[in-house]
């Protein structure tokens, strides 16, 4: 791999530690035809923070020479793939980026890091058997690989050694590699407990050096520690411009702002919360614009198709025309934003407070500390509810109704930091806020639709066709809004029903 420009590649892989005297089994009687194995010698300098803030959230960094993808490879956690095997994304530069960490890597990590520099923390040999199965056409399905790993982590003398195999599901669907994870298993080969071979590395040198969270995690520390971890991870997605990442990044700060607001006074921290909340208050409305310009033009995009008569294509052309114009602008001030030491400092501020939560001051929630939060956020959506009802125009009760579902949302994420508390009582409520917010997001979708309609009709040429395209949408949207405001008062009696029981 020889390229300039950043690359990335989906990767699924299950990884298995093998014991003194296992190795691993013939490929005979496999849904795929194994080609003859490769051996490569693969050479690794992996970079981190003096910290490791890269190998605490997943993230590894990696110069790696020999074999077929040398280079530059940055691993991203991307949720679960086919059978709930990891997945990650890796984004890939050739040799020819340098000897010391690409800038393009690098100003992906910046909310990772932090700004704080990238140094060699260890350098990995591993001596690969690579096999790769096939189906009836040649195509490939799978890839298992022996590893001799040889690992020296600085700072610790000596080196650690060790054999391990990887199993790479190639086409997405599980299938080869589910056949492969079951023989190993069989053999009692057993799954590894580190996601890669630097954590495996980092632990075995220095066990404090990687703390995992503890069994008995306090309930809001852990629910704020996840969803700091999703904002971060998000950020890299973010000024990847992946899609739907600003969307997992603004849920993660609504989520981080809602669960300080209602449990901080609870745990003594009250005031600190309340300028993390101003923070990501300002990070959330930075991340706004972007994300209404990426649900707006799909909606948008497919309503005016529909509508439209063949041949008259203006009405999608105008609209595409005035969401680009918008979208990066809305991109722009996204990133200047994640750029900025304001959101790095908030960054730093919020795993601050994590760790004091886990620290031996650290006071976590109880059962009987959700109560009382839990009935103030509901008395808020009742109250909100009637401002709905006594609305004097349509105007005004668009307004109100934007207001309960603020509200809702807040409730929600209240309810969602108490469900390891009383998990059947929190996740009947949940299903039944997820459905009043499916509700209020729809009604808000809808409203917000109008909005763009009406701005992208008053620019440019919109008569004839393409201004009639555009009224019979903004009509369309306003049913679509008032079916959800009909339905508004059912939607939360419904969810209040399941709410009730942990108020009390």
């Amino acid at each position: 791999m020889s390229g300039t420009e950043p690359v990335s590649v989906p990767e699924v892989e299950r990884k298995y530690v093998l014991r003194p005297g296992q190795s691993l089994p013939p490929p005979d009687g496999l849904p795929a035809t194994a080609r003859p194995p490769s051996v490569d010698t693969l050479t690794a300098q992996y970079f981190d923070t003096r910290d490791l803030r890269l190998l605490r959230l997943g993230v590894t960094l990696r110069r790696r020479e020999g074999g077929p993808d040398a280079g530059w490879h940055l691993k991203i956690p991307a949720g679960t793939g086919a059978g709930g095997a990891p997945a990650r994304t890796e984004v890939r530069l050739g040799l020819a980026a340098g000897t010391g960490p690409p800038e393009p890597l690098v100003e992906l990590l910046t909310g990772v890091t932090r700004r704080e520099p990238l140094v060699p923390v260890a350098h990995i040999t591993t001596e690969r058997l690579r096999r790769e199965l096939v189906d009836a056409g040649g195509r490939p399905q799978a890839e298992v690989v022996e590893d001799r790993v040889r690992a020296v982590v600085g700072g610790h003398a000596g080196a650690q050694r060790w054999r391990e195999i990887e199993v790479e599901d190639v086409v997405g669907d599980g299938a080869v590699a589910d056949v492969l994870s079951a023989r190993l298993a069989a053999a009692g080969i057993e799954r590894s407990a580190s996601p890669s071979k630097l954590h495996h590395a980092v632990s075995a040198a220095d066990g404090s050096a990687l703390p995992a969270p503890p069994a008995q995690e306090g309930v809001l520390r852990g629910y704020l520690r996840r969803e700091l971890e999703h904002l971060v991870l998000a950020d890299v997605g973010v000024r990847r411009d992946v899609p739907e990442s600003v969307h997992a990044m603004r849920k993660a700060s609504r989520r981080l702002r809602s669960a300080l607001r209602a449990y901080a006074p609870v745990v003594g921290l009250a005031e600190r919360a309340d300028a993390l909340e101003d923070e990501l208050r300002w990070l959330g409305h930075r991340l706004s614009e972007a994300r209404d310009v990426e649900v707006q033009r799909a909606r948008l995009a497919a309503r005016v198709a529909a509508i439209a008569a063949p041949g008259h294509e203006t009405a999608p052309a105008c609209l595409e025309a005035y969401f680009d114009e918008r979208g990066a602008a809305a991109r722009e001030h996204v990133v200047a934003a994640l750029d900025s030491e304001r959101y790095l400092g908030l960054l730093g501020d919020l795993e601050a407070l994590v760790g004091d939560l886990a620290g031996p001051d650290g006071r976590d929630l109880r059962r009987g500390d959700v109560a009382r939060p839990l009935r103030r956020l509901t008395k808020k959506v009742t109250g909100r509810l009637r401002d709905v009802e006594a609305a004097p125009a349509p105007a005004e009760r668009d307004a109100a109704v934007h207001r309960v579902r603020k509200a809702a949302k807040r409730l929600r994420y209240a309810v969602e930091v108490a469900e390891p508390l009383a998990p059947k009582k929190a996740g009947r409520a949940l299903n039944r806020l997820d459905d009043l917010q499916d509700l209020l997001g729809e009604f808000q979708d809808a409203v917000v639709a109008r909005e763009h309609l009406a701005r992208a009709a008053g620019q440019g040429t919109t008569a004839g066709a393409t201004g009639l395209t555009l009224g019979v949408a903004y009509q369309q949207e306003t049913g679509v809004a008032e079916a959800q405001v009909a339905c508004l008062g059912r939607g939360w009696k419904r969810a209040l029903k399941r709410v009730r029981p942990l108020c009390s």
